[in-house]
């Protein structure tokens, strides 16, 4: 039994906001997300035809969005991120805790950077990140522990070490 058509409207509304919050992550400009997010949705109607059904939809979606990043980032080869010290002088003016971590999350590996994204801002599990990387559960697990170790040791200075620790 065949899988009923896929109703690219509905993918639109389902998934904008997620591509969107996925393609300013990985590119840390709002202009380029927004762009990279039009080429996705681009991409899904052309492709929406040829679509298997061997990963869910999101899957094959959030690929779509991680390959396009990477696309769009090896055209442009820049970041736009502000660089850590200029970061630390804003943190004394106000700059939240949230914005310092949207700020090294440029300066990640990708990797790390990919599968931090997909789990801890997106909510995938690690078996859907799994399918939309192409690595294993275990790859997955060890490059988000990775990154949260790297954001660990990067904001070290600002933030005291017993808040990292769990409460018992």
């Amino acid at each position: 039994m065949a899988a009923p058509p896929l109703d690219f409207e509905e993918l639109y509304r389902q998934f904008k906001s997620k591509v969107f919050g996925t393609a300013y992550r990985m590119l840390s400009n709002y202009a380029d997300a927004e762009d990279v997010t039009q080429d996705v949705f681009v991409k899904v109607f052309k492709k929406l035809s040829s679509f298997r059904g061997d990963a869910a939809v999101s899957t094959w979606i959030y690929r779509i969005t991680i390959n396009a990043c990477l696309d769009f980032r090896r055209k442009r080869k820049r970041q736009e991120a502000l660089p850590l010290s200029e970061e630390a002088e804003q943190v004394s003016v106000g700059l939240s805790l949230g914005r310092l971590i949207e700020g090294l999350i440029p300066k990640m590996p990708a990797g790390y950077r990919e599968v931090f994204i997909l789990h801890d801002i997106q909510g995938l599990k690690h078996v859907e990140i799994a399918r939309v990387l192409g690595i294993t559960d275990g790859a997955s697990k060890s490059q988000l522990h990775r990154a949260r170790a790297f954001l660990r040791r990067e904001l070290s200075p600002y933030v005291d070490s017993r808040s990292w620790q769990k409460e018992v």
